[in-house]
């Protein structure tokens, strides 16, 4: 098993409102935590070869920006925080040792 972890604090972020550019703010954001988890396990296929089974998640506490900005004049730049949401994944990967 493994777990990961990216803590994120609070943090002032440029915003242009609107068409203008010269109507900036800084606006402050929520702080994120990130969270993953991973669960693995090891076979043995044959003399120096491996397999690995593993299943996950990634963003366990679905930590996000909540306050994007929309409409015609918004500003494509204000993204911030956690870019994936909530994900599960599995697989397998096969090498040598």
């Amino acid at each position: 098993m493994s777990a990961t972890g990216n803590y994120t604090g609070k943090m002032y972020i440029p915003y242009h409102q609107g068409y203008d550019d010269n109507t900036e703010a800084l606006h402050r954001s929520n702080a994120f935590f990130d969270a993953g988890l991973k669960f693995y396990y090891d076979m043995k296929l044959c003399a120096g070869v491996n397999m690995q089974w593993f299943a996950g998640m990634k963003n366990l506490f679905n930590s996000f920006q909540d306050d994007f900005d929309k409409g015609i004049g918004r500003d494509p730049a204000y993204v911030y925080g956690p870019t994936m949401p909530r994900t599960f994944y599995v697989g397998f990967k096969i090498g040598s040792l």
